[in-house]
């Protein structure tokens, strides 16, 4: 009984962030911000460092993650950009993009609950940053062409559909 209670205890003041903060030492990513529930890297993608971060809420149990890059935008593409924001994140299965204009950042963002947050074992840790990575790598081409006014965001994203990216 002991083992059991134990074992359950174990299992919901379990803290994901603790094998993606394994996972960035194992990798030599270089650590922003290291705590007890949230942790900061960077992971080398195909076209850019991006930064992660990674939020764990107790209390919900609940892990956020953010991943983001600087993104210069001319003021007359803003139209055809957010247009191709949502169309991208018509494409994403999981998780969505947003842009902070007064930082000139893109955000992906994602989240896992419950069961889903507690299960994050060091297997699936480093699943989620391939996965992640590689949306981020085939987004990013198309906002790029967006941004420069090179592209309108249907050819753009046409691009990105055809385009096959690769991570670690």
């Amino acid at each position: 009984m002991i083992k059991i209670q134990e074992d359950l205890k174990a299992y919901f003041e379990a803290n994901p962030v603790t094998n993606f903060k394994k996972l960035a030492k194992l990798q030599s990513w270089d650590l922003v911000h290291d705590s007890f529930e949230t942790t900061s890297f960077y992971v080398e993608g195909t076209w850019k460092n991006y930064l992660y971060s990674l939020l764990w809420i107790e209390k919900d149990q609940q892990l956020k993650l953010t991943c983001e890059y600087n993104l210069k935008l001319p003021k007359e593409n803003n139209n055809l950009f957010y247009k191709s924001i949502n169309l991208a994140n018509e494409k994403c299965n999981d998780g969505y993009f947003t842009f902070c204009e007064n930082h000139h950042v893109l955000i992906f963002h994602n989240q896992y609950k419950g069961s889903d947050a507690l299960e994050i074992e060091s297997r699936r840790t480093k699943e989620i940053i391939i996965e992640t990575t590689a949306k981020m790598d085939e987004f990013y081409p198309v906002f790029q062409l967006i941004s420069c006014g090179k592209e309108n965001h249907d050819m753009a994203l046409s691009f990105a559909s055809n385009h096959t990216s690769g991570f670690i």
